[in-house]
């Protein structure tokens, strides 16, 4: 079996593992499944590790199960796991927003055609380029005879579409976001907001795809060689990967391949910083992702001063699919809590459904640590995950579960970059000591520059820890030892 996979396809697998390892695949393959606990020990959770995991469970998923398959799924299975890393890296260059005609629920016109001589709002703050574009796309399909009327307040068009006839507005995902959380300006995982049910009060009736080319970053590190920084940030919408959203797990990763350390710093979602197009103001920093990834990067550049190189984005949504194609996932729960129907039992919890996991990774109101609970959880989901990938579960829809790890995953890490890290991995078995950090601050409520007319909850920067974070940061870029209180090895 082992010669008919490297006669096959023998470029292929070259590109990725190391021509000494096919004398000791076998060997290998329970290398890799075992990574996660090579690079930590203990219970925390480690980011490192289902990073590697997933770049290298992408790429050698096929090789895992060789053994009970026969050469032409051998064939298929590679092509598609080489695929998947081609659409993860094309996902990056292109961002997506959703924008829509937006008119009472109430109202009886079901298109564009219906809705003649009504007045149509359009608001330039968001994203002036894209909005042009729909407005201009909508107004050629109801052929102009619609009365075009910008406005600058976001609430204003709310109020306005609730209580004016013949009226229509364009807003895209982003903008319904804020609108429905606007004067939510507490922790306490009420909504507590004037607008909170105003999707339930509004329905779309013409629907405009924008893409846009995302920021260039990095190309210039040797990964095997170089310290080299890396943005995680973890979204939880509908539809596709590629769509602008708030971004609600915003980690920066730090990998020096030379002193085999990795730095983890989390930043607070509500951390109340300037963003790197609001000329000063402040603003949440969850909220830089609804004006693309490339704002929440250098926003989080200016925040500490580095450059970041590369970014994985994940969609938690996108995982329902995935793991009901992988029939459940077993996950472990550090608490009982029940949410939106399921209850989850302290422990080992089996089979859990796409939506059950979901929920899972979904909840932080029921723990007193919140968000970080949250991203703990998050992390077992895909951990989950990918356990039961490796196993002959994949053989039974290896085509759906590829089809939407491509749909749930962004990286603009480039492929030849991928490669080296999986030969450097395999290669070396480096010892990776990783150092877990986050800054704090204290919430209180304030105006945010996306919403300048409501309030909402934010968190002040403590600035010591961002100044102790700064520090952690260019130490690891220098190949210094570094040390903070919450260690994994």
């Amino acid at each position: 079996m082992l010669f008919r996979l490297v006669s096959y396809k023998n470029k292929l697998i070259l590109d990725y593992v190391p021509a000494k390892y096919f004398i000791i695949l076998e060997v290998v393959l329970v290398a890799i499944t075992i990574i996660p606990f090579l690079i930590r020990k203990g219970k925390k959770t480690s980011i490192i590790s289902m990073v590697i995991s997933i770049l290298m469970a992408i790429v050698l998923f096929a090789t895992s199960i060789l053994g009970v398959v026969y050469d032409k799924d051998i064939k298929n299975v590679l092509n598609k796991a080489d695929q998947t890393i081609d659409d993860v890296v094309e996902n990056s260059k292109l961002s997506t927003e959703e924008y829509g005609v937006y008119i009472l629920k109430s109202d009886k016109a079901e298109e564009l055609k219906d809705i003649e001589n009504y007045n149509l709002g359009y608001n330039l703050s968001y994203a002036k380029d894209e909005t042009d574009s729909v407005l201009k796309d909508v107004l050629a399909k109801a052929n102009n005879k619609l009365i075009a009327n910008e406005y600058d307040d976001l609430l204003k068009m709310a109020d306005e579409l609730l209580n004016t006839e013949k009226i229509a507005f364009i807003f895209n995902q982003a903008m319904l976001d804020l609108i429905e959380n606007a004067g939510d300006d507490t922790n306490d995982g009420k909504n507590n907001g004037i607008y909170k049910n105003f999707t339930n009060k509004i329905k779309c009736i013409y629907v405009v795809n924008v893409k846009t080319a995302v920021k260039e970053y990095g190309g210039d590190k040797n990964v095997t060689k170089e310290c080299f920084n890396v943005y995680i940030s973890g979204i939880d919408t509908e539809g596709d990967v590629t769509v602008k959203s708030r971004s609600d797990v915003n980690i920066i990763m730090s990998i020096n391949p030379v002193t085999h350390q990795v730095l983890l710093l989390s930043t607070p979602r509500d951390y109340y910083v300037p963003l790197s197009i609001s000329n000063g103001v402040k603003d949440k920093l969850t909220h830089a992702g609804n004006y693309g990834i490339n704002v929440s990067m250098d926003t989080l550049e200016m925040l500490y001063d580095i450059k970041l190189d590369y970014f994985i984005r994940l969609n938690f949504t996108g995982f329902v699919d995935i793991i009901d194609a992988l029939g459940g996932i077993d996950v472990v729960s550090d608490y009982s809590f029940s949410t939106h129907g399921y209850s989850y039992s302290e422990g080992l919890n089996s089979n859990l459904s796409g939506i059950q996991a979901l929920w899972f990774a979904r909840e932080r109101h029921a723990f007193a640590e919140g968000d970080n609970q949250r991203g703990r959880d998050q992390m077992k989901v895909i951990e989950a995950v990918i356990k039961k990938a490796q196993s002959s579960a994949l053989l039974n829809n290896y085509d759906e579960i590829f089809a939407n790890i491509s749909k749930s995953f962004q990286t603009n890490m480039p492929k030849k970059d991928i490669k080296a890290l999986v030969k450097y991995q395999l290669n070396e078995t480096p010892n990776w000591k990783v150092v877990s950090t986050s800054v704090t601050g204290t919430g209180r409520s304030d105006v945010t520059y996306s919403v300048p007319n409501s309030r909402a909850y934010v968190m002040d920067p403590d600035e010591n820890s961002v100044n102790e974070a700064k520090k952690l940061l260019q130490k690891i870029q220098n190949n210094k030892k570094i040390k903070v209180k919450t260690t994994t090895e």
